[in-house]
């Protein structure tokens, strides 16, 4: 909070010095969009961009009046009891069928639970984030090869490593899984990055 004060202070003060030497308008514009691009750049790069994880961490922790950031933090660390906790804040705040639906999808997978994860995932949009869960799904329901025609229709390269990890993973290929686990890790940033650290944390370490 203190920081917000103080940048917002410095950037009023500048503007005020700017409009009390009759500088054109144009450029106390373009200060303010700057400086407040530049600011709220700095704000949520480290759950957007970064590619340390260790920032994406630190953020999370600093923001965990957030269930969303403290759900995620919890299932990473295997807190139960504040995942779900947090899961209830988030279910109880949020109204948005979508967003609700893609976290109870995530707890539900994280507690083992397909028959639960079936029922929530049905509601996820975009479609693509559907198939990614999906593809989750028929992992945990030992469905290998109905994962992996999931996972061939997925865009995005993360994901589809992602689930290619779970798959050989669960198959006992330790070798294919890191690998898949590491691509997976190299193609994304921010929470995302966090989280499949986090999952694979075993792997990184080795």
């Amino acid at each position: 909070m203190k920081q917000h004060v103080l940048f917002y202070s410095v950037v009023f003060l500048l503007c005020f010095l700017l409009g009390f030497i009759q500088a054109p308008f144009y450029v106390i514009a373009l200060l303010l969009i700057i400086s407040m691009s530049w600011y709220m750049y700095v704000q949520i790069s480290p759950i957007l961009f970064s590619k340390d994880v260790h920032k994406s961490e630190k953020f999370i922790l600093k923001h965990q009046k957030n269930p969303m950031y403290h759900f995620y933090y919890a299932i990473a660390n295997n807190l139960d009891d504040e995942a779900e906790a947090a899961l209830a804040k988030f279910n109880a705040k949020y109204k948005n069928s979508h967003r609700q639906a893609l976290m109870n999808t995530t707890f539900a997978l994280y507690r083992n639970d397909v028959s639960e994860a079936k029922k929530h995932a049905v509601s996820i949009k975009p479609p693509v984030y559907r198939t990614y869960y999906e593809a989750l799904i028929a992992v945990k329901s030992r469905q290998y090869e109905g994962a992996k025609r999931l996972a061939e229709q997925l865009p995005k390269g993360w994901m589809k490593e992602s689930i290619l990890s779970e798959v050989s993973h669960k198959q006992g290929n330790k070798t294919s899984a890191k690998k898949h686990a590491e691509n997976a890790y190299e193609q994304t940033r921010g929470l995302q990055r966090y989280l499949i650290y986090k999952n694979n944390e075993t792997f990184f370490a080795s």
